[in-house]
């Protein structure tokens, strides 16, 4: 179960966790071997592909874990878009049993979903990759500018949670947090804030998906998703290089109000005192509405940082989605 410690301002909290009894996590061990077969390694852990049913099986292996799911999901929709856990109660585990507490929990609180197309691992190393080319920020040491995740797919995750299995020596790697809820208060104690909100409440933007996640996969594909920054579902969608990729693809969409809003938004999301920094130790983990916060991380220097990160669907009708002018988002070429 979770139990809250302390609100540390801009609707984030911190909280404890409950460790899983091992008697408990045995059962999920036993549950997941059901579904998954007896190879439960962190790369086989793929989406279920009979979500209700394992969540089902693992509310009786794990009433502890399908409790502190449900708390989270009811938290995280209330008071907080953010939640920091400074002991999860996993380091005396192996990094394998580890990754299938951490699986469990998600998928008690919605239905996980695969990081990479190829693979389909829902637990993805946010870690530097040595010998190639980093794309994301996951794969680089670079500060992590503010943004939601998967913002270039029709549906975004509702759910973010990243758990620190060594975090950066040096200082770094801090995580950012800044709440959709005061950041919309902001920027409407202003006449020029409310116009931006309405103007990116409208505006329907393309969003250019990166090619490993395009229909085909390939990494020379073009294609956009085309929606509104701020709308009832997602609250917000917004990452600042996926969009100047789009508006480069499309520039009848880069107008000048366009960048005057995105400035204003960007300005606000950024000021320093309405930005939270969260140090989060071993064994943490950082839960995150997507929907309804921005986050980023500073940079670091010791390559050595390691972090998984898992991204949680909560099954909503595409239907629900999108801004005023855009009731569906699309999705084109």
């Amino acid at each position: 179960m979770l139990t809250h410690l302390e609100d540390l301002g801009l609707r984030i909290g911190d909280f404890a966790l409950s460790p899983v009894p091992e008697r408990e996590r045995l059962c999920v061990q036993a549950a997941l071997r059901e579904f998954y077969g007896p190879d439960i390694r962190i790369e086989r852990l793929v989406p279920p592909t009979a979500p209700v049913e394992l969540r089902a099986a693992l509310t009786v292996a794990s009433p502890t874990l399908a409790a502190t799911a449900e708390a989270l999901c009811h938290i995280l929709e209330t008071d907080y878009s953010g939640i920091a856990v400074r002991q999860a109660g996993l380091a005396h585990l192996e990094l394998e049993e580890r990754a299938q507490v951490l699986f469990a929990l998600a998928a008690c609180m919605g239905r996980p979903t695969a990081t990479d197309q190829v693979n389909r691992r829902v637990i993805w190393d946010v870690k530097v990759r040595q010998q190639k080319a980093a794309t994301t920020f996951s794969e680089h040491a670079d500060e992590a500018d503010l943004h939601t995740d998967t913002q270039y797919f029709a549906r975004p995750e509702r759910y973010m949670m990243l758990y620190y299995i060594r975090p950066a020596a040096c200082g770094g790697g801090i995580s950012l947090v800044r709440d959709l809820q005061c950041l919309k208060r902001s920027l409407s104690a202003t006449e020029e804030g409310r116009w931006a909100i309405d103007l990116l409440s409208r505006k329907v933007l393309p969003f250019r998906i990166p090619g490993v996640f395009t229909a085909n996969g390939g990494t020379d594909t073009v294609e956009v998703t085309f929606a509104t920054i701020f709308a009832e579902r997602p609250g917000i969608r917004f990452r600042a290089d996926t969009l100047m990729k789009g508006l480069a693809l499309h520039p009848a969409a880069d107008t000048p109000d366009v960048r005057r809003a995105l400035d204003l938004l960007l300005t606000e999301a950024r000021r320093p005192e309405a930005l939270l920094q969260i140090s989060m130790p071993a064994d943490s983990i950082h839960f995150v509405n997507n929907h309804m916060a921005l986050h980023g991380r500073t940079a670091f220097e010791d390559h050595e940082r390691h972090v998984w990160r898992i991204r949680v669907d909560d099954d909503v009708p595409l239907s629900a989605y999108g801004g005023a002018d855009a009731p569906n988002v699309g999705r084109a070429a």
